[in-house]
């Protein structure tokens, strides 16, 4: 499989303490991260700035280190094993200059072309911060394992995740879960349809939504006050707490 875009929608669905849900447009860059593309003049770039730009600094590991081999060592770290085959990044990209992920997913697969990793790696704002969580993929499935980063403020620490996955083809899928004593609180899932990773494609979805990276951070805020208006319960960073 080679580098494409995907594009669809995401969708948030808050159960516990009160409903609330949106869904929106979005698309996000799947990349060969081991045969990183070639450059589509202004559109996009992995080595220059252009309107979309894979910068390598933004993501996990140190910036002069490729990205395959740092999720590779990180796979190893976390899982005890890291793949054997290919390594792919579903990303959010650097747009005119502006860059923030509130998650980047990373697929790692075997010689034969099978999915065996998983990462999936988070970042808050806006404490800027970063957390990896990685794992070994069985029989298509993935563990569920306690939350142990804060992202959301409406959202305590305390509560567990479970994932549902599929590896990417002609569809890609990811729906995760959070669950504590109340039950099942929240979910998200993103639901993208593959397309190639062709100027046309890539100037489309540009033009449509040209700073991605902005569009993601003022909706973030912009459900964070609708959430506070409607009085759920706020959990401050634990930094702060301490």
């Amino acid at each position: 499989m080679t580098s494409a875009l995907y594009t669809g929608q995401v969708r948030h669905r808050r159960h516990l303490p009160k409903v609330h849900g949106f869904s929106y447009p979005f698309f996000m860059w799947y990349l060969d991260l081991d045969e990183l593309p070639g450059e589509e003049g202004r559109w996009f770039s992995c080595r220059r700035f252009a309107l979309a730009r894979f910068y390598r600094p933004d993501y996990l590991g140190a910036p002069d280190l490729p990205l395959a081999d740092a999720l590779r060592e990180t796979w190893q770290s976390q899982t005890g094993s890291a793949p054997e085959g290919k390594v792919y990044g579903l990303l959010n990209l650097r747009t005119l200059g502006l860059y923030f992920s509130p998650v980047n997913f990373y697929y790692g697969f075997d010689g034969h072309g099978e999915l065996t990793h998983f990462l999936a790696e988070v970042s808050n704002t806006p404490w800027n911060e970063r957390h990896c969580y990685g794992h070994r993929v069985v029989d298509g499935k993935l563990p569920d394992h306690p939350k142990v980063f804060h992202v959301s403020p409406f959202n305590p620490l305390e509560q567990q995740y479970r994932w549902r996955i599929k590896a990417p083809g002609e569809q890609l899928f990811v729906h995760l879960e959070n669950h504590d004593p109340r039950g099942h609180v929240f979910d998200a899932t993103l639901a993208l349809k593959r397309h190639a990773l062709s100027r046309q494609h890539i100037r489309r979805q540009l033009l449509r939504r040209p700073v991605m990276t902005l569009t993601v951070v003022l909706g973030i805020y912009w459900q964070a006050l609708k959430l506070a208006i409607k009085g759920l319960k706020f959990y401050s960073h634990p930094k702060e707490t301490a």
